[in-house]
């Protein structure tokens, strides 16, 4: 006799899938929509920054998702009744008939142990106490963070003792207990790309400005997810510095901007090119600074840093 087959598992429908996918959509978005951080999100699921991105890619949710945070709470839908659901029952109210003063009674001592008893009840509860220290100590952080701004080096000495600023993983424990952990990371992500704008993607001047060094600047920058945008900003200036026009712009940016050039990693391929194209007119001015001036139309001060350039290349 032949032996059947074992039956197939029937495959999950089409409509299963899409509610698998919504289901896990709406989690996303609700993680992101909480922790307004998208490491933190990662951290939260047990997964790495880049395998958040896949799955946001996947959903096609990736720039919604970045979007709620970089908004505030109003941006958030209003919550409304799901169409179709079962309301709760009506609540009929009905007039409560007037009550009669009571007759105060007669004061009278009462015992040391009521007196306790009452005094126990009427004390604050410790959660109250401990909610009220959590509110006094946000309030300092953020009055400290508004002062010297998102610098964690700053933030360490003006929070720390005289001379022992605290170490960055209790400045970051400070925050968190307070519930400010959110706050901090969106004013350090404003930070960084502000500070990289305004030094045109330089990032030992980012880090110089941030009292960092470079791999602590990195680190930073991973953290708070803006690596990528990061380096499309800096691809960016690389692309602006390549199309200056010639020979003017290219010659002052050489001899005037070279640590900008060298810190994007384009200072040897730019110096190359300058150089090889600037050759021919420093051979034809015999060695006349006057005429090389001329001729690539530079101040007098750049055609002197482009003479002693091409010199040192002889």
């Amino acid at each position: 006799m032949p032996a059947t087959s074992p039956p197939t598992r029937p495959p999950r429908s089409s409509r299963t899938v899409a509610q698998g996918r919504r289901a896990r959509a709406e989690h996303l978005l609700a993680l992101f929509a909480w922790h307004r951080d998208g490491p933190l999100v990662a951290r939260s699921l047990g997964l790495s920054l880049d395998e958040l991105h896949e799955q946001l890619d996947e959903l096609k949710l990736r720039r919604k998702a970045y979007r709620l945070t970089r908004g505030s709470e109003f941006d958030m839908p209003a919550a409304r009744a799901l169409a179709g659901a079962p309301s709760g029952p009506p609540v009929r109210r009905r007039a409560r008939p007037a009550r009669a003063e009571p007759t105060p009674a007669p004061t009278a001592e009462r015992a040391p142990s009521e007196t306790n008893a009452s005094a126990s009840i009427s004390a604050p509860p410790a959660q109250a106490v401990r909610r009220g220290a959590v509110n006094e100590q946000a309030s300092e952080l953020l009055a400290v963070l508004a002062e010297v701004g998102p610098r964690r080096g700053a933030l360490g000495v003006r929070l720390g003792g005289p001379g022992h600023p605290l170490p960055e993983r209790v400045l970051l424990a400070r925050f968190r207990a307070a519930g400010l952990e959110r706050e901090l990371g969106q004013r350090e992500r404003d930070l960084l790309r502000a500070l990289f704008a305004r030094h045109r993607g330089a990032a030992r001047a980012v880090a110089a400005e941030l009292g960092l060094d470079a791999p602590a600047l990195q680190r930073l920058v991973r953290e708070r997810g803006l690596t990528a945008e990061i380096d499309s900003l800096r691809d960016r200036f690389r692309h602006e510095a390549r199309r200056r026009r010639w020979p003017r712009e290219q010659i002052e940016q050489l001899v005037r901007r070279g640590d900008w050039l060298d810190d994007l990693g384009i200072a040897d391929e730019l110096r190359r090119d300058v150089l090889s194209r600037a050759r021919p007119a420093w051979e034809r001015s015999g060695g006349s600074l006057a005429r090389l001036r001329r001729e690539l139309r530079v101040s007098e001060a750049d055609a002197r840093a482009l003479r002693d350039l091409l010199a040192r290349r002889v």
